[in-house]
């Protein structure tokens, strides 16, 4: 009798076993694809977050700006190629990106073939205004730009801060890496100024240059190169790893990446790094081919604009003088290096070339971006 409880108890038992067992079954046959659905997401948003270097909360916008950003590239490329009355009409109906995009063709900044004349920084100002009014963060990060610049040029210019500040922390913001370049620079300009030094505002202007060089800003690459060369000590990211510890090879590593994005600037240092021996071997080659590749990129003798400003006269003056050093550093070179030395040079030129994009393709893929 003993024996048959016993039986009926592992009946049920196993009963219980095969019935938890079917639900599951079923369970899982009727949920497989919410919970497929939801792996993915997950998984989706742990990527999202890590390639766009943002939390949670931030990821919808940084997606929102990326797919804004490409749906404005493409209206961009036409509006780069659109008749100048038409722009400036779709511009003044209030279009915010046309008028982006009409202030870049009033510049100098780009090709002859884009440029609508005659250059007039003035009138590009204005547009750019009204597209940062109508909240297009690209044309804010421009005008940030633009009035930073005109602060680095004459120190005691009536440059509105609080705007200049307004539209680099709302462009930063808003993930766009130009934006988040000017903002670092504030950030560090304000902590190196401070006495005792603020070294928790100049850890955050370190990041965002950091970040701003990763997403291929080429000042920032090159300023983050000039500090791996210079190298800072107990400055971390987000995650607690150093930073911008001295690093010849990665300070050169950013200088070329800058450089193949068609930096002039970048091209010379490179240049000068090579010829110098304090940062990496002398290689008078590779000078020779940085030098030959900056004279590619060299700025022409660009008109300035009917109101030329401080900003602008200071660039151009900064751009013909080192574009006479690196006629000189060439010339120095072709003297004293070997027919076998030059050739190598001029290799190494036509490969460095070969990777670049030209100017029409850059102009298009990246300018739009204001990178």
């Amino acid at each position: 009798m003993l024996w048959g409880l016993g039986m009926g108890t592992m009946r049920s038992w196993k009963q219980r076993v095969n019935w938890v067992g079917h639900q599951g079954l079923r369970a899982f046959v009727r949920l497989r694809l919410p919970v497929a659905l939801g792996f993915v997401a997950a998984f989706g948003a742990y990527e999202g977050c890590r390639l766009y270097r943002t939390n949670l909360l931030g990821l919808p916008h940084a997606i929102r700006q990326d797919v804004a950003d490409g749906w404005d590239d493409f209206h961009g490329l036409n509006d780069l190629r659109r008749p100048a009355e038409e722009l400036q009409a779709k511009a003044d109906g209030g279009h915010a990106f046309a008028q982006f995009v009409y202030g870049l063709r009033r510049t100098d900044r780009l090709p002859k073939e884009y440029r609508i004349a005659p250059v007039d920084l003035a009138v590009a100002r204005a547009y750019f205004r009204k597209a940062a009014e109508g909240d297009l963060v690209r044309a804010k990060a421009v005008l940030a730009s633009f009035l930073q610049r005109d602060l680095a040029a004459d120190p005691q210019a009536p440059v509105d801060r609080a705007l200049l500040e307004r539209y680099a922390q709302e462009a930063a913001d808003h993930q766009d890496p130009l934006g988040r370049r000017v903002l670092g620079d504030l950030l560090l300009e304000r902590a190196l100024s401070a006495h005792p030094v603020d070294r928790t505002l100049e850890q955050r202007g370190y990041r965002l240059l950091l970040n701003s060089a990763e997403r291929g800003t080429r000042t920032a690459l090159r300023k983050v190169g000039e500090l791996y060369l210079e190298g800072r000590q107990g400055f971390t990211d987000e995650a607690g790893e150093a930073i911008l510890v001295q690093n010849f090879a990665q300070g050169i590593a950013c200088f070329e990446q800058a450089a193949l994005s068609r930096d002039f600037e970048a091209c010379c240092r490179l240049a000068q790094i090579h010829e110098g021996n304090r940062y990496a071997p002398v290689d008078a080659s590779k000078s020779y081919a940085w030098s030959l590749v900056a004279m590619q990129l060299a700025p022409g003798n660009v008109e300035p604009s009917l109101q030329p400003d401080a900003a602008q006269r200071k660039r151009l003056q900064e751009e013909a003088a080192k574009r006479a050093a690196v006629e000189e550093r060439l010339k120095a070179l072709q003297a004293r290096l070997s027919p076998a030395e030059l050739a190598a040079g001029q290799e190494l030129t036509r490969s460095i070339l070969a990777r670049m994009p030209t100017e029409k393709d850059y102009v298009e893929r990246i300018l739009l971006k204001a990178k």
